[in-house]
This record gives C-alpha cells, structure tokens and sequence, in this order.
C-alpha cells in the first residue's frame, strides 16, 4: 500500500476544508481525488446556484459519516458546524422517498421509509448505494426552527480499497415547492376519488330507493292477498285435499314479503334510538335466544369477554337484527354440528364482537362480496341480510369485517363504540 502523510498535504486544505483525509495518512489518489472535489465543490459554492454540494465519507464497513467539505447553505440551513452537522441531519429527517419507474407501465412509484424504518435500514440502504455506485432521494426534513423542508439528494460513491473508504461526493436542492404541489395534487385526487365513490354509492342507494319503494308498494298488496287467500283456503279444506300445497303458496308468499321488508330497510332511511348498553349482557340474551337453533344442530358455543368491559352506545333493535342474521348464518354453515366462539374486547374506542365458526369458510372470490346487496350463494335468500348488518353497523360509527380463516371457518369482527358522556 503506498501512502503519503507530509506537511506539504496541509497546504491542500483551505480554511473551509473540515474532513480528514487530506491531512490524514491515506494514499495519493484518495488524497488528489478529494482536493479535486474539494475545489470543484468550492467552486461551484461560490457561484450562487441552488444545489448545496457536499463530499462525504466514511469508513468500509464503520457506521457514521464525515464530511469533507460541505456547502455554506447547507450549514446555514441546520444552523450548525460540519463535525455536528452529520448527526444532526439523520435526526431531523422525517422520511425518506425513492422514485422508480414501474417495470410493466410507465407509472412512476413511490417508496416511503418513515424515520423509525429509516434507521433501521440505514446499512441496507448503504449496502446498495456501495454497489450500484450512486443514490438518488428526497429526504423531508425538519429544520431546528420548527420548518419542513423537502431537499433532493444526488450522489455518486466509491471505494477506495487500499484505504478502506468509500468517498461519496453529491449535492442537495431545496425541492420543497415541488413536493408540496406535488402532495396538493395527490390529497386532491384522493378527495376526487373518494366523492366519486361517495357519489356513486349515493346514486345506486337512491335508484334502490326508488326501486324498492315501487317494488313495496306494487308488489307488497298483492302477495299479501295470495298469502292471506292461501291461509284461509287450507284451514277449509277438508283433511284429504290439497293442503301441501296451499302451505308452500303460504311459505314462499311470507318468504317474498320477508324479502321486500328488507329490501325496503336496507334503502329506507334509519333513525337509530341509541342508549348506553352493557355488551356482556346484551351479547348473551342474543345467544340465549338462539339456543334452540343451536342445540337442534349441535352447535357448541364458547363465550368469552374481557372483564368490565365499558357500555356500546347502540340501538338495541338494530344490532340485534345483526347479531342474529350473523350468528344464523354461523349456524347454516354448520348444520352437522360444530364450534361457534363469542369473544369481547375493548379495542381503542370500540368494543369488538368476534364470532368465528368451524363451517366451510367463505371462498376468496366471494369474501370481499359477503355485504354487497342481494349478493348470496345460498339456493334460498335475498342476499341482502349481511348488507343489512353492514348497513346497521356503519351507521352507528363500527366497522363490520368478515374473512375465511385458514383453519377452516369464517370470521366476523364486530366494532361498535363505547358510550362517551360527552355525546
């Protein structure tokens, strides 16, 4: 290895030089390499442009950097000295944002790393600049006078083996107007997207509103009619005559005017009559309603619920509605018998209900349908139960979320909120 380490390598630094390596014991070419930088750096500092450039370095395999040289305005932005500088910067940056060109659509993506994964990842990200030789970022910042800044950073790397250094020279801009404009426009699209959204499911409501109340009004009359005729009917035949028949008119009349109840409850507007309820209580006279549907199919039921657990703020005909449609639905998958597991808990500012059962499970393809209206797999139904339920429970500020779990079964996660006095 051959080194140079004289007296005469001090002239090289000028009185803005604050690195190590030219007055270091390093080799010649690492030594010509820097002041070349250094100079180019100096230079270009003096014009006025924007970029802020700066050499940084750091040992082969060490954690930490240095800087060889760093731009007065970048010093001027933190406020502070170049030995203090490079500790500083790492714990002011908020995030780190790399963009890449999609490889199937000429899409641009962009990748985040917060702080705390930031740091983390810090000897990956080195590993990779080392290896393809240059790196390419935004680091949004917070500067010490409580300023957001975003800054654009460009670098090249090299390793100086004999010396056991990488050398990275590289400059900094201000970017922050762009990125700023370029967050406008992302919040913009979200909020365009979201009330399209909005705006769509508002009409489909609103032409199932108009649907469903003709439907109700033109179809209720006469169903009612044919099933009322059909009751009177069986009961004056005679003992030999038709009456199976006149039962299956009566069951499929009562099963259409079931189905046009709920089609006009799922489009009706709903006035909710909430009152603080104790879950535990609430949740157990349910299940003891059901108890004869679950004994008839030898359902086994295990309850459990965390202890003094606050009140839900709901309205008890509505969330019944859902908690029987659910557990019913529960029971059907499991008519030869099964596992049927109640759990409470308090999670944030919500009570959760899981009800998990040991049927089939729902297929991937039809879990994210399970609460679209009139979406259903059974031979018999409207579909529009669990819409209903869904329905119920976004109204009183829960979540409804349904999913097949890998050991067989199906999975549903109740979220209503906890009584708050203020209300």
């Amino acid at each position: 290895m051959t080194r140079t380490h004289s007296a005469g390598s001090n002239s090289h630094a000028a009185t803005d030089y604050c690195g190590r390596i030219l007055n270091g014991n390093y080799t010649s070419k690492l030594k010509e390499t820097v002041q070349h930088h250094v100079s180019a750096c100096r230079d270009f500092d003096q014009i006025g442009l924007d970029a802020m450039p700066y050499i940084a370095a750091w040992q082969v395999g060490q954690p930490g950097i240095w800087y060889e040289f760093v731009s007065k305005r970048f010093l001027d932005l933190f406020n502070l000295t170049p030995n203090k500088l490079s500790r500083e910067f790492s714990k002011a940056v908020l995030d780190r944002r790399v963009y890449k060109k999609a490889d199937v659509c000429p899409d641009v993506r962009e990748m985040i790393l917060q702080r705390q994964d930031l740091d983390n990842q810090r000897n990956r990200i080195r590993e990779e600049t080392i290896k393809t030789g240059e790196t390419e970022a935004v680091y949004k910042v917070q500067l010490p006078d409580g300023r957001v800044r975003w800054l654009k950073d460009w670098a090249s790397v090299t390793t100086y083996l004999q010396d056991g250094i990488c050398l990275s020279p590289g400059y900094l801009a201000d970017v922050s107007m762009e990125m700023d404009q370029k967050d406008q426009v992302s919040e913009l699209n979200i909020m365009v997207n979201r009330d399209k959204e909005l705006l769509v499911e508002a009409e489909r409501h609103a032409a199932l509103g108009q649907i469903s109340a003709k439907v109700f009004h033109e179809i209720r009359n006469p169903i009612l009619s044919i099933g009322g005729l059909a009751k009177r009917l069986n009961e004056q035949l005679p003992a030999d005559g038709p009456q199976a028949y006149m039962a299956v008119i009566v069951k499929e009349a009562e099963r259409l005017e079931n189905i046009l109840n709920n089609l006009f409850k799922f489009t009706g507007p709903v006035e909710l009559n909430r009152e603080p309820v104790a879950p535990d209580k609430f949740v157990k006279r349910v299940i003891g309603l059901l108890r004869s549907d679950l004994d008839r199919y030898g359902v086994n039921v295990s309850y459990a619920s965390q202890e003094k657990l606050p009140d839900i703020y709901i309205d008890q005909e509505q969330v019944h509605e859902t908690l029987v449609h659910i557990i019913k639905n529960s029971i059907d998958a499991m008519k030869q018998g099964g596992e049927l597991t109640v759990e409470l808990a308090c999670l944030n500012e919500f009570v959760s209900i899981t009800i998990t059962d040991s049927g089939a499970g729902i297929s991937t393809v039809h879990e994210s349908r399970a609460t679209e209206p009139f979406f259903t797999t059974k031979v018999y139904g409207s579909g529009l139960g669990l819409s209903l339920a869904d329905k119920a429970i976004k109204l009183h500020g829960g979540q409804l979320s349904i999913k097949s779990l890998e050991t067989g079964g199906t999975e549903v996660v109740i979220l209503l909120p906890i009584y708050n006095m203020k209300i």
